[in-house]
């Protein structure tokens, strides 16, 4: 399925507000993995809803010029209004025994026959397998459906037509909120043809040892904490006490690729030593608990309190002569910010929050907002040209109302960490996260 003109309009404009706008930076790396020819599918880990297959597609560039075809949650396609988008988009729908139970599974079939005969002409399929996203940063169970469409499309032409299988990871800075950062790492493309032989006599023998190199690859590049039980301490310990283990390791905290190599190291020095020590390990975790509790109490975060008296002066005089033009952003992206808040009380899972962000926004609440912003111009000045010219300006004023936001949020913190450090009540709390980071120094040998 070739890429039509309407395709490719739609696929600029999400790409500006995905990698513009939404994130502050999307990286690729290993771009130069990806084979030129020859049908290719990309497997995934899958962590924050629409983001995941719209970060891969936006990665492989122009593939042969064809369109690229995700394989999706059937519910998202079988949405009201949204079943022909989402086929014009190029998403096909996965039906899942946990979701949509037994009787459903039968609607995979077409499914399965429509990606085989994609995959035979050479085209490039996303799947996550998965089944579904995770809300924390770890892996899960891996369906091996992928690996039957492939082995089915290599049969199909008698073992003939050679196959790949391309391992990637997404990784995020943080899962909510705008203008985080995010990245997209691919591994290194898998040839099926080595395993024709071994599949027409074993077929599961050969799907089995894919996708264990396959697993390995996603695992290898992507933050995966497999001690689930104590998930929170180790992802906060992570947020709080891994800056400065990173720095330590002249890793850079502020650039997401370093900060997932850091991270990673952190996390499996972590699951050794809860291995040979597991009391140790314990204790700090109930530290890390007693920790994040009373932070949270305190309304305060682990980084405040650094900033010098000269700075809060600067930055308050700052936000001081910038607020009229925060005013004026507000009241522009006042449907972009607003209308989405509505629709994430129905939404339980607040993983697809972020994906109903973004959805509304590029599809409804910013197209409304430039017409407005069109209108009014076009009747303030009379030119058309001049109310037209406008409209880019719209996504830097979403841009600059978070930012400033951010920034009067950050000051409040600051604030209200000098005074009640005046006032005696942070002793506790520093005084637990003091013994908390040299616990951690301690236990995995630092030397900060």
């Amino acid at each position: 399925m070739e890429e039509r003109i309407g395709y490719k309009l739609l696929k600029g404009y999400v790409r500006l507000l995905f990698k513009h706008v939404y994130f502050s930076k999307v990286e690729n790396i290993g771009q130069k993995n990806i084979p030129d020819q020859h049908p290719l599918m990309i497997v995934s880990n899958h962590q924050n809803g629409i983001f995941d297959p719209l970060a891969l597609l936006m990665a492989v560039r122009n593939r042969k010029t064809r369109k690229i075809r995700c394989v999706a949650r059937a519910d998202v396609s079988n949405m009201p209004g949204l079943k022909i988008i989402t086929r014009w988009i190029g998403l096909l729908p996965a039906y899942r025994l946990l979701y949509e139970g037994m009787t459903s599974l039968a609607g995979n079939s077409s499914t399965f026959e429509e990606i085989e005969n994609e995959l035979l002409k050479d085209g490039t399929i996303i799947l996550f397998p998965e089944a579904g996203h995770q809300d924390k940063r770890c892996l899960g169970h891996f369906s091996l459906a992928y690996l039957r469409m492939l082995f089915g499309a290599a049969e199909k032409r008698g073992f003939k037509k050679e196959m790949y299988v391309l391992p990637a990871c997404n990784h995020y800075s943080d899962y909510f909120g705008i203008r985080r950062q995010m990245l997209v790492r691919f591994g290194t493309p898998i040839a099926l043809s080595p395993y024709y032989e071994l599949y027409q006599s074993k077929p599961w023998t050969a799907q089995r040892q894919i996708n264990k190199l396959v697993r390995q690859q996603i695992d290898n590049m992507m933050l995966n904490i497999t001690d689930t039980s104590h998930y929170t301490m180790i992802d906060y310990i992570r947020n709080t006490y891994g800056t400065g283990y990173a720095k330590a390791r002249r890793y850079r905290p502020d650039c997401l690729p370093d900060q997932l190599t850091a991270d990673k190291l952190l996390t499996a020095q972590l699951a050794t030593a809860a291995e040979t020590r597991p009391d140790a390990v314990k204790a700090i975790y109930e530290k890390a608990g007693l920790m994040e509790n009373q932070y949270r109490q305190l309304r305060i975060r682990n980084d405040d309190g650094h900033d010098t008296a000269g700075k809060r002066f600067v930055t308050v005089a700052i936000l001081a002569i910038l607020f009229p033009f925060y005013a004026i952003s507000l009241l522009i992206n006042i449907l972009i910010f607003s209308v989405p808040t509505f629709v994430h009380w129905k939404i339980k899972d607040r993983m697809l929050h972020g994906t109903v962000d973004f959805v509304i926004s590029a599809l409804i609440t910013l197209p409304l907002t430039c017409l407005s912003v069109f209108c009014i111009i076009y009747a303030i000045t009379g030119y058309w040209i001049v109310a037209l010219c406008c409209l880019p300006c719209i996504p830097l004023t979403s841009i600059f109302a978070v930012a400033y936001y951010r920034a009067g949020q950050r000051l409040i913190r600051q604030w209200r960490f000098r005074y009640l450090l005046k006032r005696g009540e942070l002793h506790e709390a520093l005084s637990l996260k003091r013994q908390l980071f040299e616990d951690l120094d301690k236990l995995l040998n630092m030397k900060i």
